[in-house]
């Protein structure tokens, strides 16, 4: 007896340096070439309060709609959340419903469109019964890619090396007898589902593609996220094929293989660089701006979440050289109808403010209900402006090679215009123009020891939401 749980305990500890450092597929963790191009397109969806009345504006979802409408030869898609769960009693628009419209009206106007969608385990409740949505839009000709993250690193190590041990030989097959831990009214997960989702991995991407052009955001077509917060950037040129490379990545981890759609590129030059990332190197590509951030500099933060070591030590490290810095973060208390506790944002907002003696500047963004759900961040050096955002949060999970996460890097000259957009959003969330968004520091500060301690654990061991 004693013998047995030895090697179990030795294969168990084998198990976990293995799942740490596992080598990553073949084409994730993506730096792409930088592509010269004259324009790129800026996007963000606005819920915000004025004179007391929640207004909503919104441009992400129809630009995907766009898209889909518009391609000649291929859609390729790659969404985290594509469902319909929400609280009871809630009401949503139908975003999911919608864009399955959208996608089976293409079908039929266009046949020889090739439409493919990638998307999480999460979509089936992380088990083998697939969703009649998805059911149908196979039916329809969708050919639908659910990602193997189970070749993914792993991020709660601890309990992944546990799972591959004793459990990833059950599968995933069964019918759904236990409570969704979504929402209330959220479809029935089993007990294999659930030991497969306290791996938390995810293939967290929110990419839409055409032939023509590639939109990288933060958006999921997700109902109950309808009304969230979100940014995006619509690219054309070059930087398309790297998207669809780094999907084909995708696509061949989970043991399938996507056409070889031929993407017309015509020579183009302009004063705008960009460089599609992916995985750990949109984490390598921030701290290298980030180390340039001196006096005269300035950095500009909307996160979801922001809970990264090295993200945090160089923050701090850019305010000790003079950097100006403002960061404006969901208060993490709104999830979907349940409230949160406010980790991992408020206890880093607290050792932020703290060890930079209040040089880091942080307001919240007002929510009520839903979330600040933008990754953006805006480098602003003398007379350059470097911005990175799409899907990633700031956060291990989605910044060490264990997600899969795409953003795009926009490089510009400060008085253009993708460079004035993005500030004007920035400044307009910042200042409360035209409507009430973001709250001061002190409405959420929080200086709880307890807090900051989980915190902490939560982000080594990936025992947590972030």
């Amino acid at each position: 007896m004693k013998i047995t749980v030895i090697v179990a305990v030795v294969v168990w500890l084998a198990l976990i340096a293995y799942g740490r450092g596992m080598p990553l597929p073949k084409g994730l963790s993506l730096e792409g070439e930088p592509r010269a191009v004259s324009e790129i397109e800026f996007l963000a969806d606005f819920t915000y309060q004025r004179d007391g009345q929640p207004v909503r504006e919104q441009a992400i979802f129809k630009r995907m709609c766009r898209i889909i409408d518009e391609a000649e030869r291929f859609v390729l898609l790659d969404l985290f959340l594509f469902n319909s769960v929400r609280g009871q009693g809630e009401k949503f628009p139908a975003l999911a419903d919608e864009l399955a419209r959208r996608l089976m009206e293409k079908r039929q106007r266009s046949p020889q469109v090739d439409l493919v969608l990638i998307t999480d385990a999460i979509n089936r409740s992380y088990g083998d019964e697939e969703p009649e949505r998805f059911r149908r839009l196979r039916a329809g000709g969708v050919r639908i890619i659910y990602t193997d993250t189970s070749r993914l690193r792993d991020s709660n190590f601890i309990y992944s090396a546990w799972w591959r041990l004793f459990c990833q030989w059950l599968g995933t097959k069964g019918e759904g007898w236990l409570p969704s831990p979504f929402a209330p009214d959220g479809p029935a997960m089993t007990m294999r589902g659930y030991l497969s989702l306290f791996n938390f991995k995810a293939n967290h991407r929110k990419v839409v593609a055409s032939e023509k052009e590639a939109l990288i955001t933060s958006a999921n077509p997700h109902d109950a996220s309808a009304h969230h917060s979100n940014i995006a950037f619509v690219a054309r040129g070059a930087v398309v094929q790297d998207v669809v490379a780094t999907e084909a990545a995708v696509a061949e981890l989970s043991g399938e293989a996507l056409p070889r759609w031929e993407i017309p590129v015509r020579p183009e030059s302009g004063g705008i660089q960009l460089r599609l990332l992916s995985e750990g190197k949109i984490k390598s590509r921030l701290l290298a701006a980030l180390a340039r951030c001196e006096t005269g500099c300035s950095v500009r933060m909307a996160m979801f979440y922001l809970s990264d070591r090295e993200v945090i030590d160089a923050l701090l490290a850019a305010a000790a050289r003079g950097a100006e810095i403002r960061l404006l973060l969901d208060p993490n208390k709104d999830a979907f109808g349940r409230k949160k506790n406010g980790i991992p944002n408020r206890p880093v907002a607290h050792e932020l403010d703290e060890k930079s003696q209040g040089r880091i500047s942080v307001r919240w963004y007002g929510t009520h209900g839903e979330q600040f759900h933008s990754k953006l961040t805006i480098i602003s050096l003398p007379g350059q402006t470097t911005i990175i955002g799409g899907s990633a949060n700031l956060t291990r999970r989605n910044l060490d090679d264990l997600n899969l996460e795409t953003c795009l890097e926009v490089t510009a000259q400060a008085d253009s215009q993708v460079a004035q957009e993005s500030e004007w959003y920035f400044e307009r969330l910042w200042q409360n123009r035209g409507g009430s968004y973001s709250l001061d520091f002190q409405e959420f500060a929080e200086e709880s020891p307890f807090k900051y301690g989980l915190y902490r654990f939560q982000e080594w061991s990936g025992m947590g939401t972030f």
